[in-house]
C-alpha cells in the first residue's frame, strides 16, 4: 500500500516534483545520509526522550515500518481509553499517513504534541507569524506539517477535537542540572526509538526541562481553511489530494521550476553519483520544461553563479552562461578589490574562455599581505550547539567550543603545526579551558591570526558573554585577551578597539582572487582542491612525503603524502582521511526523526563530539573518533596555510 506519509508530504510541500523523485529509488536524494548525523549532532533522538518523560506512562505504537494499518489499529484501539499517552500514534485514511510523536486523550480532547529539535524563545513574540502577516518561511514546513496531522487524524475520527501543540527547545530556559543531554544514552544496538537509555526521573526531567509547549492551533486551522495556501494558486486541500494522487500513481507533477529552489535543489547530483548510476531529477525536471538536451546538460549555466538571483533569467528561459551580457550583473566595480557583482562577471567570463588560471587583483592583494606580521597563526574551531545543554545553567543551542588547530608560517618558509586542543570528556563544559588553551598558544608574538570566514570571530564573542556571566578566576584575563582578537559584534555595547584583529582569509578570497576550478564557491573545501590543480609550487612541494617538506605535523607520520594526483588530478586531501563513523541510513530512520535539518560542511565533527558525549562506548573507540577528530582539524589549518602559499606564489 502506497500511502502519502508526512515525510513524503514535507518533500512535496517543498516541490511536487520531488515527489516523483523520492518515490523512485534510482534518483539520488543527496540528503539521505545526512538525517541521522543531523539528529545526533543537534541531540534529536534526546530531546523526544526528554519529551515522552513529560508525558510519561505513554503506549508505544508498536508496529514495523511501512505496517500503516497494524500502527492505525493500535492506535484505535488504545483511543477507545478515555485517558491515555500514545507515542507515535497512527493515523490512516484514504491513502493519508500520519505519526505524531505524542498524543495526549482526556475524554474528547486530543493533544497532538509534535517534538521538534528546533530553538525558539518563549519570550520573543510573533514567532511565527512574520511582519506581512504570513508565515516566517522557517516556520512554514513545520507547520504544514502539524497541520497536514490535525487534518488527517480529524479525518479519522470526526467526533474528537484535536488541539496541535509543539514541544521545543526553549532558548529562554536554563538546564538547573548538570548532564542532563547524558541522561540519555543512545543504544549501540537496538531500536533507537525505544530503547535509548533513561537515567532520570519523569519527576526530575519536568522539574529541568528546558522544554516548552506552544500552542499552534490557531495557525494550523487557518492552514487548513487557506488562509495560509500551499501556493498562490492551490488551497491546502487541493495540495493534499494533488500530492497524494500524484505520488501514489507515481507520476510527475510538472511543477513550474523556480531558480533558488532548483539551485538548491536535493536531486540535482554530480558525476560520481551519475557513474554509480543514479539520474538527476534536476536533470529531469529540465528536459521536461525547458527541452533541455544531454549536451545542454553540459553546458555552463546560471545555477553554477556565486551568490545570484536568476529567476527573472529563468522566466525569460536565458539560463545558459554564453547568453548573458555584463549588463545583466549591473557590474559596479571598486578600487583594488572585486565587487560582488563584478566577480560573478569575472565567473562567466572566465567560464566562457574556459581558461583555468585565477582572476588576481594583484597589486591589492600584495598591498594586503605586506600588512601582515610573522609569524603568522592559521587556527580552525570545531564547536557544537546541541538542543539539551550538557551542563548547569546552560541554555539550549549555546555554543560549545571543544577544539582548535593551529597552524604557525614563519618568515623563513618553515610551517609548524604549534598546538592544538580538545575536549571530549563527556559532561564537562569545555569552553573556558579552550580559550585558555588558545590564549596560551597566540600569546607569545604579535603575528597576524588568519581564521576562514566568521565562524571563530562569533564563537569567541560567545564565550566573552559566557565569560561575563560566569564568577570563572580567570575571566577578566581571558575577555581581555578575546577582545585584543575579535571584532564587536553590533549588539556589543563596549565597542572595543582590536589591537590584532583576526583576518578572515575567506575575505581576502573575496575582494582579491577568482579561481575558476571553484565553480563559484567560496567554501574551503572548494578552494583547496582548486588552489592545488592550479598551483605546481604546492603540488609539488605537498606530493612529497612529510619528512621532505620544510613542515612538522602532530598527528600524522613523516611518510604521509598531503596530496595524491590521479588522472593528472589531485585527489582532494579530505578524501583521503580515514572516515570518522558510520552512519546510518535514512531508511532505517526516516519515521524516527522530527524536522531536523541536514549537515553542513563540518558537521562531521560536531556530529562526532556529539557521539562522544551521550553514546556509550569501548575506550577504544571513543580514542579513535578522537585521534580521527585531531586529524580533520590539522588538515583544516594547513589547508589555509596552502591557500597563503598560493596567495604568496601570486605576488
Amino acid at each position: 500500500m502506497k500511502v502519502l506519509s508526512k515525510s513524503r508530504f514535507k518533500i512535496g510541500l517543498s516541490c511536487p516534483n520531488k515527489l516523483y523523485f523520492s518515490g523512485n529509488k534510482s534518483y539520488k536524494n543527496k540528503e539521505d545520509d545526512n538525517t541521522f548525523l543531523a539528529s545526533l549532532a543537534e541531540g534529536g533522538f534526546q530531546v523526544e526522550a526528554l519529551a515522552r518523560l513529560s508525558y510519561p506512562g505513554g503506549h508505544f505504537i508498536d508496529a514495523p515500518y511501512g505496517a500503516y494499518q497494524k500502527a492505525y489499529n493500535q492506535t484505535l484501539e488504545l483511543l477507545k481509553l478515555d485517558e491515555v499517552v500514545i507515542y507515535e500514534a497512527a493515523f490512516l485514511y484514504d491513502g493519508l499517513f500520519v505519526m505524531t510523536d505524542i498524543l495526549e486523550k482526556k475524554g474528547n480532547q486530543v493533544r497532538l504534541i509534535e517534538v521538534k529539535a528546533k530553538s525558539f524563545d518563549s519570550t520573543q513574540a510573533n514567532t511565527f507569524i512574520g511582519t506581512r502577516g504570513d508565515i516566517r518561511s522557517g516556520w512554514r514546513p513545520y507547520l504544514f506539517d502539524i497541520a497536514f496531522q490535525r487534518y488527517v487524524a480529524k479525518k479519522c475520527i470526526p467526533e474528537l477535537h484535536f488541539e496541535a501543540f509543539f514541544l521545543m527547545a526553549d532558548k529562554s530556559k536554563v538546564a538547573t542540572i548538570d548532564g542532563l543531554n547524558q541522561m540519555f544514552r543512545l543504544p549501540v544496538n537496538g531500536d533507537i526509538r525505544k530503547d535509548v537509555e533513561v537515567l532520570i526521573s519523569p519527576e526530575e526531567a519536568q522539574k529541568t526541562s528546558v522544554l516548552s509547549e506552544v500552542n499552534v492551533t490557531e495557525i494550523v486551522d487557518l492552514i487548513i481553511k487557506d488562509k495560509y495556501k500551499y501556493s498562490e494558486n492551490l488551497s491546502f486541500s487541493q495540495a493534499i489530494v494533488l500530492l497524494k494522487n500524484n505520488y501514489q500513481n507515481n507520476s510527475y507533477s510538472n511543477w513550474p521550476t523556480n531558480y533558488s529552489k532548483c539551485k538548491s535543489c536535493e536531486f540535482k547530483i554530480g558525476l560520481d553519483q551519475k557513474k554509480a548510476g543514479f539520474k538527476s531529477g534536476f536533470e529531469y525536471c529540465f528536459s521536461k520544461q525547458h527541452n533541455w538536451t544531454e549536451t545542454d546538460f553540459n553546458l555552463p549555466n546560471v545555477f553554477e553563479i556565486w551568490n545570484f538571483r536568476g529567476q527573472k533569467l529563468l522566466e525569460e528561459n536565458r539560463l545558459f552562461l554564453h547568453q548573458l551580457n555584463q549588463e545583466d550583473f549591473k557590474v559596479v566595480e571598486e578600487p583594488n578589490a572585486m565587487s560582488s557583482r563584478e566577480r560573478r562577471w569575472i565567473q562567466v567570463e572566465k567560464t566562457l574562455e574556459t581558461n583555468p588560471a585565477p582572476y588576481v587583483e594583484k597589486t591589492a592583494l600584495k598591498e594586503e599581505m605586506d600588512s601582515w606580521t610573522f609569524p603568522l597563526h592559521f587556527i580552525d574551531f570545531e564547536t557544537s550547539a546541541v538542543a539539551l545543554p550538557f551542563n548547569k545553567g546552560r541554555h539550549p543551542y549555546e555554543q560549545v567550543a571543544f577544539q582548535f588547530s593551529h597552524h604557525m608560517c614563519h618568515a623563513d618558509g618553515t610551517i609548524k603545526h604549534a598546538s592544538e586542543y580538545i575536549n571530549a570528556n563527556p559532561g564537562e563544559f569545555p569552553n573556558f579551558k579552550f580559550v585558555a588553551a588558545l590564549k596560551k598558544s597566540l600569546d607569545n608574538d604579535q603575528g597576524t591570526i588568519f581564521r576562514f570566514a566568521t565562524h571563530e570571530n562569533s564563537i569567541l564573542n560567545a564565550i566573552k558573554d559566557q565569560l561575563n556571566d560566569s564568577d570563572y578566576p580567570e575571566k577578566d584575563e581571558l575577555i581581555r585577551f578575546i577582545k585584543t582578537i575579535t571584532t564587536p559584534r553590533s549588539k556589543d555595547l563596549d565597542h572595543w578597539i582590536t589591537k590584532r584583529p583576526m583576518v578572515d582569509l575567506r575575505l581576502i578570497i573575496l575582494d582579491y582572487y577568482y579561481n575558476p576550478l571553484t565553480k563559484g564557491s567560496n567554501s574551503i573545501k572548494a578552494v583547496l582542491p582548486a588552489i592545488l590543480n592550479t598551483c605546481d609550487f604546492l603540488k609539488n612541494k605537498y606530493s612529497k612525503p612529510i619528512s621532505e617538506i620544510n613542515l612538522t605535523s602532530i598527528n600524522f607520520d613523516e611518510k604521509h603524502l598531503w596530496i595524491q594526483i590521479k588522472d593528472q588530478k589531485v585527489i582532494n586531501p579530505y578524501k583521503l582521511l580515514p572516515p570518522i563513523f558510520t552512519e546510518f541510513s535514512k531508511e532505517e530512520l526516516e519515521h524516527f526523526i522530527s524536522g531536523l535539518d541536514t549537515i553542513s560542511d563540518g558537521g562531521a565533527a560536531l556530529t562526532a563530539y556529539s557521539k562522544l558525549q551521550f553514546v556509550d562506548m569501548s575506550i577504544k573507540e571513543r580514542d579513535s573518533i578522537k585521534k580521527s577528530l585531531f586529524k580533520y582539524c590539522e588538515l583544516d589549518t594547513l589547508a589555509m596555510v596552502m591557500i597563503y602559499e598560493h596567495l604568496k606564489t601570486l605576488v
